[in-house]
């Protein structure tokens, strides 16, 4: 697997689905900024993160093993921060899975300065050096190939996060097999992965909270947020469907 490894170890503290407080609820550990994809700075976004009260807040922005400008990103965030003494902030990555064996595609510079890491599938790697078509693949060859690097990451990878589990498959064909996240959410208790809670994917939010009620899997709040309207989003979804108030 390259040797990659993660040495920082202030990441979030996650606990247990059925362990969750209003407290914990109350945090956005999946946010994009104008760096890549996202549409706003890390000073906009804290600035929106104490407007709703978010006690917690992970910048995992999109890198690549070529990615050059993360230690610039991270000062940036953490100087930005310094005015919101009330928000705990976290600088992280997400990374997408380059095997089924747990490679991902970052290198060990950023790792090495990431508080927290998501390991997502953003592509189905063809073994070759390329990618598969999403087009060519059925809805069974999709979801088997992105549990397999599911899996990979969750029994090797240098990851604090599943994000978005069953994601690809959630965007192109609406659903993915409960039986491969029964598997993944079991799997990830012996390395406590966290799996994450992703309001931007889940198609069927009720049906997933119900299997991670039955098995009870580390769990990271995460709306996958691009833009400041959706700052907070999975908390206030969390919320009206009464997780946290047991």
């Amino acid at each position: 697997m390259d040797g990659q490894r993660k040495k920082n170890t202030s990441k979030p503290a996650f606990c247990r689905f059925r362990d969750l407080s209003q407290a914990q609820l109350n945090v956005e550990l999946q946010v994009h900024t104008s760096w890549t994809d996202g549409q706003a700075t890390a000073l906009q976004i804290l600035e929106t993160a104490k407007e709703r009260g978010l006690g917690a807040l992970a910048f995992t922005e999109h890198v690549r093993e070529e990615t050059t400008w993360f230690n610039q990103f991270r000062e940036e965030v953490l100087s930005a921060a310094r005015g919101f003494e009330g928000i705990r902030v976290y600088v992280g990555c997400e990374t997408k899975a380059m095997d089924d064996r747990g490679r991902l595609d970052v290198s060990q510079d950023v790792l090495d300065a990431c508080d927290i890491v998501l390991g997502v599938v953003h592509r189905l790697p063809d073994g070759k050096g390329g990618y598969l078509d999403f087009k060519q693949l059925s809805f069974e060859q999709t979801a088997e190939i992105e549990f397999r690097l599911s899996m990979g990451m969750i029994w090797n990878a240098p990851i604090d996060v599943l994000g978005h589990p069953g994601g690809m498959s959630l965007r192109r064909h609406g659903r993915f097999p409960k039986a491969y996240y029964r598997e993944l959410m079991t799997a990830s208790l012996e390395r406590q992965i966290a799996l994450e809670i992703n309001s931007s994917y889940l198609v069927d939010m009720p049906a997933f909270l119900a299997l991670c009620d039955e098995i009870n899997p580390f769990v990271s709040i995460g709306s996958d947020a691009h833009r400041l309207s959706e700052l907070g989003r999975c908390r206030d979804q969390l919320i009206e469907l009464g997780v946290g108030q047991s």
